[in-house]
């Protein structure tokens, strides 16, 4: 997940994702350059949300919401063929997802993504590596993960997650496309 403006998340932090297990090969191929460049321990994926409502203020509204939204878009097959680079930020563009991913925002417009940092409306996006300030290591970064696109994935679920002591937890699951229970 993206970090506060600290670098560092607190806990009872939340954010609703996408997670993409075909582009762990991604991050892995930035961890092989800098293992200091990838949070280990955070899957691959996209945030819908990020940060979402703190955990002390969750409400079961906003859980509710989070489902019926993810149950009204159906599971994508996805193509992941862009690198971008910014300030020693290397992230792969999920453009197949931006509908999604603005339906949330749209759903909580209090909520800004990524604190602002990113601008109003930050593409949908895989991050691969943070802290690549030297255009060398962002260079060979950029380098390895474009070898291995394009890249098929499926985006099939929504989680929403919360931090820990112990790290990023989920609270629960939602399969795209599928109704909630009555």
């Amino acid at each position: 997940m993206a970090c506060d403006d600290d670098g560092v998340p607190e806990p009872g932090t939340t954010a609703v994702v996408i997670v993409l297990p075909e582009a762990a090969l991604l991050l892995d191929a930035a961890w092989r350059i800098d293992p200091a460049l990838v949070r280990r321990g955070v899957p691959a994926h996209v945030s819908l949300l990020y940060p979402f409502v703190p955990e002390s203020a969750l409400t079961d509204q906003d859980e509710k919401g989070v489902r019926a939204l993810a149950a009204s878009f159906p599971a994508a097959d996805l193509l992941l063929e862009e690198v971008v680079t910014a300030s020693g930020f290397v992230a792969v563009t999920v453009p197949g997802l931006q509908t999604i991913v603005d339906a949330f925002r749209t759903q909580w417009p209090g909520l800004r993504p990524y604190k602002g940092r990113f601008g109003a409306q930050p593409a949908a996006h895989v991050t691969v590596a943070m802290g690549a300030d030297d255009p060398t290591t962002a260079a060979r970064v950029r380098a390895a993960i474009g070898s291995l696109l394009p890249m098929r994935t499926r985006a099939a679920a929504v989680q929403l997650v919360a931090l820990t002591e112990e790290g990023w937890q989920q609270r629960f699951t939602v399969p795209l496309g599928v109704p909630d229970g009555p």
